[in-house]
């Protein structure tokens, strides 16, 4: 009887592992270069190494595969986060086809958001706040010193 009992907190502790594991699975599709994370994979497969290298190549084979086409993708995109298309542009991310159009929303924020190139559904969106940067560098800009080291302001 005590064997029982130990076998079966063993493969419950097992099952709560293995459980926790595939949570991590799921939790971690997309965003391979550290950027967004798709929240569900893409409909339209292909496989990266099969693509063109030249890239006007790749995204004409990209265009062959998608069956949204891009008025579609910016729509969706619009949609999503509202504001004003900067671009859209076909891309392979994570063995899937996707429109990845950005947007500037009308609080000024930059928004890229992934669409779907075989549904139109929104697949992540990622905001970056790209007027930081150049306030940062402006400022740098104005640091100027004297030969003396004082501030020459």
């Amino acid at each position: 009887m005590r064997i029982g009992k130990r076998a079966v907190v063993v493969t419950a502790g097992t099952a709560v592992v293995l459980a926790a594991a595939g949570g991590v699975a799921v939790a971690t599709v997309g965003g391979e270069e550290g950027g967004e994370d798709l929240t569900r994979p893409g409909t339209v497969a292909v496989d990266e190494s099969t693509l063109p290298e030249d890239d006007a190549e790749e995204s004409e084979a990209l265009a062959d595969l998608a069956t949204v086409d891009e008025a579609a993708a910016v729509d969706a995109a619009v949609e999503s986060v509202g504001g004003e298309v900067v671009r859209a542009e076909l891309e392979e991310e994570d063995g899937f086809v996707v429109w990845e159009v950005e947007v500037r929303g009308d609080d000024g924020t930059l928004h890229e958001v992934t669409i779907d190139a075989g549904d139109a559904g929104v697949l992540g969106t990622e905001a970056e706040d790209d007027d930081t940067d150049d306030t940062e560098d402006a400022e740098d800009t104005d640091d100027t010193e004297d030969a003396d080291g004082t501030d020459a302001d």
